[in-house]
Parts: C-alpha cells; structure tokens; sequence
C-alpha cells in the first residue's frame, strides 16, 4: 500500500494542491493528515477548500491542536458559525488512526490526543531513544508517523537516526521508528510504501 501523508496544513490552500499532486504523481492509494488541516471554520475562509480538498481524495486522518475543537466536543456555538463542509470533514477525524499497519497521530501517541493541554505541548522535541520508548511501549505498531513540529526526523528505540528528510529511507523491520513528518506549511509531504517499507519525503514546487 502508498501511504500519502499530509502533516500541518495550517488552510496553506496551494501548497496542499501542490502537495496532492505530488501524491498523485506518486501512486498514492490512501491520504492520511496528522492534523492541523484548519485555522480557520467560518464560511468563505481557506478551510472551506482545505475541506473540499481533502474530502475530494478521500483523506483520513487524526485531529490537532488547531483543529481540535472542530472535531472532539464541539460547541453548539461553534456548530452555528462553523462552515458546514468543515465540520463534516473534521467530525471523521479521530484521535489516533492506524492505517497499513503504521500508526499516525498528532503527537506522541502516550499523550492524550482528547487534552488540549497534551496537544499543545512543545515542552520537549521527541528525538530520543527514551522518548521512542514510551511511544513503542503505548502502540503496537511498529512504525509511527506524527505531526505537530513541522520538521522532518527520526527516532528508533535506541535513539535518533542522522536523517532529516533529506532523502528516501528504508523502515525496515525488525527495528520500529517513532517519523516526525514535515509540514504541508512549509511545503512538504509524505510517499510511505508499505511493502517496501520506505518513506519518501516530497517536496512542493513552491517551497523553494
């Protein structure tokens, strides 16, 4: 299965068509986002065509901090000033979603996805072989894939790898990787080919 995996739209409404493309481009089978999709919700805002992006190709995926209140617990208020597109979008998120045997969230999958608090944490960046740890020991699944700090690395159980997104790398088994995926934002995304299990980063024309 080719994963294609969107981290961090933060509404970037043409980088996320760049970044489609590219996941056209490459076979990608499913669309997962590791939230933050939305900065906004009201109608005529560049949600609205983040939605009906992301709806167009079938994307799955998990809720963040941006978009939280959107998906888990949402106010009557907001349900009244809220585009009726985004909502529909944001109310299949969930907090954490397996998909071809990887896991994907919005942060470290120990941490309470329903805790605005947990959710917005940056106290520490995860790229230690303790932190991976803890992340094995709450999934099991081998690989997992989070959002959340806008940059590309990788941590196994034994600590951080040397890669930074600079290139495809191979997730083999029997080791397990906790991959922080570069963001949508800032013009990346995301080719994860299961069978072969390797992670190839993609980058928008408009990046730079």
């Amino acid at each position: 299965m080719r994963i294609g995996i969107l981290a961090d739209i933060h509404d970037a409404v043409i980088l996320l068509e760049h970044a489609l493309q590219l996941l056209r481009q490459h076979d990608a089978e499913q669309v997962v986002t590791l939230g933050d999709a939305f900065e906004s919700y009201r109608p005529g805002t560049p949600a609205v065509e983040v939605a009906r992006m992301l709806e167009r190709v079938g994307a799955v995926g998990v809720w963040g901090n941006h978009d939280f209140g959107l998906s888990h617990e949402v106010t009557d208020q907001l349900r009244e000033e809220a585009d009726e597109m985004i909502l529909s979008f944001a109310a299949r998120l969930k907090p954490q979603l397996a998909v071809g045997g990887c896991r994907f969230c919005h942060i470290e999958p120990w941490k309470n996805p329903c805790s605005l608090a947990d959710l917005w944490s940056f106290e520490e960046v995860p790229n230690t072989g303790e932190r991976a740890r803890r992340t094995f020991d709450a999934v099991p699944e081998r690989v997992v894939f989070m959002g959340h700090f806008h940059s590309w690395f990788a941590v196994t159980q034994d600590g951080p790898t040397t890669w930074r997104g600079e290139n495809a790398i191979d997730l083999l088994a029997p080791e397990r990787y906790l991959v922080s995926v570069g963001a949508v934002l800032r013009g990346s995304c995301a080719i994860y080919d299961t069978v072969q299990s390797r992670l190839t980063p993609l980058r928008c024309p408009t990046s730079g």
